[in-house]
């Protein structure tokens, strides 16, 4: 009777999770011939242990010419840290592997949104503001970015903001605002924290 009702779990088991259904991929057209691309994880991008400090989705916003509006989400979002005083956020509509970061072959709606933060002094990355526009500040914004298949682009000028306001080895939260006219990256959000290691 126990072999049958552990043989009936694991089954059971097996089942539940070959029936678990792949993210839909949303694209819509827009008026103005672009298109939006959404896709929703299973958990609707939900964050459910959330700190505090941070929301509890992502409401990042990715627009290009090439990319269209792409809206991401926490399951979508990374901060990848580099050193203590240097790391890239990253914003995707596809799954994204943190220790490698360039390891995607792109589809056509795939798009790629990231930026660097670092500090002059070598002090580790906290909480803070990261603005490109202040040139003599000891917060370094660099590496704006927006990658598809179709190009990479950079984002130019000194429109470009960053606040973390939530620093931890689960999350990093804050606020971007990054728009050069011909792209942008913009809105809250909640980021996995990974550190990168070596494989040599």
């Amino acid at each position: 009777m126990k072999k049958f009702l552990t043989l009936s779990m694991l089954t059971a088991l097996v089942l539940v999770g070959c029936n678990k259904a792949a993210a839909p991929t949303t694209t819509t057209p827009a008026a103005d011939g672009t298109t939006t691309t959404t896709t929703a994880p299973a958990d609707n991008g939900v964050v459910a242990d959330a700190p505090k400090e941070c929301p509890n989705m992502s409401s990042v916003v990715v627009k290009s010419e090439e990319t269209g509006t792409v809206n991401v989400v926490a399951t979508n979002s990374w901060y990848v840290e580099q050193t203590p005083d240097k790391g890239t956020f990253y914003f995707t509509n596809y799954t994204f592997d943190p220790q490698s970061a360039w390891g995607h072959t792109y589809t056509d709606t795939d798009a790629m949104a990231y930026f660097s933060v670092a500090t002059k002094d070598k002090k580790a990355v906290a909480n803070g503001v990261w603005d490109a526009s202040k040139k003599d500040d000891n917060n370094k914004l660099s590496d704006t970015s927006i990658s598809s298949k179709k190009t990479s682009r950079g984002l130019i000028g000194d429109k470009k903001k960053v606040e973390i306001t939530y620093f931890g080895s689960d999350y990093v939260c804050g606020d971007v605002s990054i728009d050069d006219g011909y792209g942008s990256i913009t809105g809250k959000f909640i980021a996995k924290y990974h550190k990168w290691t070596s494989s040599l």
